[in-house]
């Protein structure tokens, strides 16, 4: 059999072995997240149990996990693709999805945030890959972005202090995209376009890194 016709017989088998080790690489570490500081209680419950651990610097996120901070609690997690995510107090996040795979440079996430204050820093960007932040509101892919969620039952509140970002509704119901650009926010409710942007004034810009730093 010549060189050409072997590569020919081997090509199916090849392209399988380099799926799995794909695949493996996707799913090899099973914390999505480290807390890297925290402060008060931060409690977290694992998905497909009832019972509620309390966090601590080093402890891991994972997949499916419901985090959750107290009255005067926070936490700053660190993604395995150095993204940084940190909760303000009396917010909870659940981590939908995460796969992160350094050899292709590729990661997949999908974040929730169910209630509160919560600020993502996303800043390095990946091949082919997609980081996104959800509510009840609003749906953000988040690329090389710093961006703050304000998320109350009625309506969720964006402040942009990074890179211009695009901005929609979560439903599909409701058309229409604007643009945050740098030091810009917007208000999304429930089945409308959002706002037209408004300012972020210097002096909220400097409370928001302010309250990220603990």
């Amino acid at each position: 059999m010549s060189s050409w016709n072997k590569l020919k017989f081997y090509r199916p088998f090849l392209v399988l072995l380099i799926f799995i080790f794909l695949e493996g690489v996707l799913d090899a570490d099973g914390s999505a997240a480290k807390i890297t500081k925290v402060q008060g209680r931060v409690t977290v419950k694992r998905t497909g149990t009832e019972s509620i651990t309390t966090l601590k610097t080093g402890d891991g996120v994972s997949a499916g996990d419901l985090l959750d901070c107290a009255k005067n609690s926070r936490a700053q997690l660190v993604f395995t693709d150095d993204s940084v995510v940190i909760v303000w107090p009396g917010a909870s996040l659940r981590v939908n999805q995460y796969s992160y795979a350094p050899g292709i440079n590729r990661r997949s996430a999908i974040i929730k945030v169910l209630s509160g204050q919560v600020r993502f820093v996303v800043y390095k960007p990946r091949m082919d890959s997609r980081f996104v932040v959800q509510t009840e509101h609003v749906s953000l892919n988040i690329s090389r972005h710093d961006v703050i969620l304000m998320v109350s039952p009625t309506q969720t509140e964006i402040a942009n202090i990074g890179n211009s970002l695009d901005v929609r509704n979560i439903s599909p119901l409701a058309v229409g995209t604007i643009r945050l650009d740098t030091n810009q926010k917007t208000i999304v409710k429930a089945k409308t376009p959002p706002f037209q942007p408004a300012i972020v004034t210097s002096e909220q810009r400097r409370k928001y890194i302010r309250d990220a730093n603990f």
